[in-house]
């Protein structure tokens, strides 16, 4: 069956979050909450998972996790199974509780303002949601948010809060610096609902819970290279379009790589030729024969102009005139 490809390594951090199924509610009494974090803390010891902050909504929740041993799959495979089992057995219920599987966005370990981004967002959704008045943000119960405003021996073991700070600038968990960032997440909250952001951040913050990685397109690049070195799931069996659309996209690129040196050519060289060079036909036929991406992509790295070129690109491809056979041969030997 398709699924996406999950990213693993030492220390990775992702904003985890799941619905309900049919997204119908979950937690409907203080005891469900209850229920999942005694169970988050039974895989934090478990597993050696690190939670730096969370949020139960009514159907949904929200994690910032870090996996110190890189097994994000076995802890969230347990957590959501045994809570599953624990609800349902609580409920007196049956099948399925989330819909699907859990979304497991991998967090750019480079650069503390991403993994600040998804502290924000996480910790904001009660506020977005309309649960409480500008602010209040603490009043909301069901979130790590009012426990960071707390000294550390009220807080559980297993909730991390100085990467947290440090990544506002905060330098310290002292009565000071929580004070600091409650004044921190009050401006957060005044800016979100006025939606005064800005450009980057505003896109950002748009495109929270969509794709599978948040970072920069340095380290998307990366994530992509490890997907394509880890994985051997064939890419139509891979069902995030925008993991399917990265990954294809690279090795592409790589095959272009690769054909440019087979034929002596550099990137500038594709400026310089014409539209229609043969080369450029094969090569666009090439790409477009055997990975799933779009003409305009094609169009665009080959410098083809419109894409109806690399259109016609492949018919000269599955036909291509007879000095450009043994070309072809040549060139299919590249895939390996």
């Amino acid at each position: 069956m398709p699924r996406s490809l999950r990213i693993e390594y030492e220390g990775a951090r992702y904003h985890v979050m799941c619905r309900g199924n049919q997204q119908g509610d979950i937690f409907v009494s203080q005891g469900d909450v209850d229920l999942f974090l005694r169970t988050l803390s039974e895989v934090c010891d478990r597993n050696h998972v690190v939670v730096h902050a969370w949020c139960i909504m009514s159907n949904h929740y929200h994690l910032l996790l870090e996996t110190p041993q890189g097994n994000l799959v076995d802890a969230m495979k347990w957590f959501q199974g045994c809570f599953t089992q624990r609800y349902n057995a609580c409920h007196h219920l049956s099948g399925h509780l989330f819909q699907g599987r859990y979304k497991a966005k991998v967090i750019d370990d480079t650069n503390g303002s991403y993994f600040r981004r998804v502290g924000d967002y996480i910790h904001l959704n009660p506020a977005e949601a309309g649960l409480v008045r500008p602010g209040r943000l603490a009043d909301y119960e069901w979130s790590s948010y009012p426990l960071y405003l707390q000294p550390p021996v009220r807080r559980p073991s297993w909730l991390l809060t100085d990467r947290m700070l440090s990544a506002c600038g905060i330098p310290a968990d002292t009565k000071k610096g929580r004070k600091a960032y409650e004044a921190y997440m009050a401006l957060r909250q005044r800016t979100v609902a006025a939606f005064q952001q800005e450009g980057a951040d505003a896109q950002e913050w748009q495109r929270m819970e969509r794709g599978w990685v948040h970072g920069s397109k340095e380290f998307h690049r990366r994530m992509v290279d490890s997907l394509g070195e880890r994985s051997p799931v064939p890419l139509r069996k891979v069902a995030d379009g925008m993991q399917k659309k990265a990954i294809g996209e690279a090795a592409a690129d790589e095959l272009i790589r690769r054909c440019l040196v087979h034929f002596g050519l550099s990137k500038a060289d594709l400026i310089r030729m014409q539209k229609g060079d043969p080369r450029k036909m094969l090569m666009a036929g090439l790409v477009r024969h055997h990975f799933p991406v779009s003409v305009e992509w094609v169009s665009t790295r080959l410098v083809m102009g419109h894409f109806t070129t690399v259109c016609r690109a492949m018919h000269f491809y599955e036909d291509p005139a007879a000095p450009w056979g043994q070309e072809k041969k040549r060139i299919l030997e590249l895939i390996g």
